[in-house]
């Protein structure tokens, strides 16, 4: 049985602004990059949903609080069963909320975008903020087929 449990931490300072978004995002793909090393089921539109769901996280808190204060994430199992966690810590309580969906408004989609690509997000208190998280499953080696391109194996 291949299991593995490993965690990433990045530590940002407060800004709400973009300045926390950029740290994170370079962080994210170094994360994703040992991914793709490590665990063959990893995929490039698979890492590229994992970028969109950090990269909505973060500019979540930058936009609507004072700013990200922690990125983590979770690798937790083998090679097609496994599942990544995200998590951004930011320093207020208020839970973010999904705004009623408008097509023609340019911006306020990150929700349902998380809601689309994760397996499963929530939120959680934390002392001095709370931790917005989203769950993605690794993508199963059946659903890759031959050099990962989908269809039956």
């Amino acid at each position: 049985m291949d299991v593995r449990s490993v965690h990433w931490t990045f530590s940002l300072r407060a800004a709400a602004d973009r300045a926390g978004l950029e740290p994170g995002m370079s962080y994210a793909r170094g994360v994703l990059t040992a991914l793709v090393a490590g665990d063959g089921a990893v995929t490039e539109p698979w890492r590229d949903d994992v970028l969109l769901v950090v990269c909505e996280l973060l500019a979540n808190a930058c936009r609507h609080t004072p700013g990200p204060t922690r990125l983590d994430f979770d690798h937790e199992g083998g090679s097609g069963r496994g599942r990544l966690t995200v998590a951004v810590t930011d320093p207020s309580p208020v839970p973010p909320r999904r705004r009623p969906l408008d097509p023609a408004r340019a911006n306020g989609h990150g929700l349902r975008i998380v809601e689309r690509l994760a397996d499963r997000w929530g939120v959680r208190a934390v002392p001095g903020g709370k931790t917005v998280w989203a769950t993605l499953s690794l993508p199963s080696p059946r659903r890759l087929g031959p050099a990962g391109l989908g269809g039956p194996v």
